[in-house]
């Protein structure tokens, strides 16, 4: 028998298309509940995210970790609070572990207003492992406080790649993108990203993951606002703005149920 019951949304996020974009469950608590519960219920729920909101203040959460930042799930936070339970603020200034965050709407479009994921070029030593476990030759290597941003020198080398996963959740850093610039006129780059030592292997749609490479492209292509293409199965797209070392990540978003939780 329950003993009491949670609200909770699954929402496709940075698409308006039910099936694309990166899917993230959103979870309404009255408070916070113990940690070892948060996780069991985003364990359950088995999405690359879960999000849980106590009124504006915001915590993420993959299959068996908590992590420090994440777009989508913000993205889809956003539109939970904003298009159902109508909350008046927009914009919405979250509470994180990560500082204040804040997400606008416009015309049914979240623009979140991110810090920049400082990189740094890594020591050609670190090229080999990196080529072996994706199988493709890496062009340039940065650094992240929490991944590796390796840039190849073609969409279809983002595309076919098949990293050997186990190894990949052996390296230092936990996640790794890989980035290429785009063929398509109205895109400027394309990536994918894995994070497999975090229980995630290939996150669809990943806002964090362009608060990296989107001010690396910036400057590579001379150009302070982009569009980036998340290449994944599912696929979507985010609009990059850098401005005053933020990077505002655009993108809309879709409801694909909503239903309850029985603790």
């Amino acid at each position: 028998m329950s003993v009491f019951s949670l609200p909770v949304y699954y929402v496709d996020a940075f698409t308006d298309t039910l099936f694309q974009g990166n899917p993230a469950a959103v979870v309404l608590l009255e408070k916070w509940l113990p940690d070892e519960q948060l996780i069991s219920i985003a364990a359950e729920i088995n999405l690359s995210e879960t999000a849980f909101l106590v009124g504006v203040h915001i915590r993420w959460f993959t299959p068996i970790m908590e992590v420090k930042l994440c777009g989508h799930a913000t993205l889809a936070a956003s539109f939970v609070l904003t298009k159902i339970m109508h909350h008046p603020d927009n914009p919405i200034i979250f509470q994180s572990i990560s500082g204040e965050l804040t997400v606008s709407e416009t015309e049914n479009t979240f623009t979140l207003d991110f810090p920049i994921l400082e990189c740094k070029l890594a020591e050609s030593a670190q090229y080999p492992q990196l080529t072996k476990i994706l199988g493709v030759e890496i062009e340039q290597l940065w650094l992240a406080k929490d991944r590796y941003i390796c840039f190849l020198s073609t969409v279809e080398h983002v595309k076919n790649c098949q990293p050997d996963m186990l190894k990949l959740s052996q390296l230092p850093l936990p996640g790794l993108t890989i980035t290429a610039k785009s063929d398509n006129n109205k895109v400027d780059f394309v990536s994918r990203y894995f994070a497999p030592a975090k229980g995630v292997n290939e996150d669809p749609v990943t806002g964090t993951s362009h608060c990296a490479i989107a001010p690396l492209w910036a400057k590579r292509l001379n150009k302070n606002s982009l569009v980036g293409h998340q290449i994944s199965a599912r696929g979507g797209l985010v609009k990059c703005d850098i401005e005053n070392e933020r990077v505002k990540l655009t993108g809309k978003a879709t409801l694909f149920l909503s239903g309850t939780i029985h603790i």
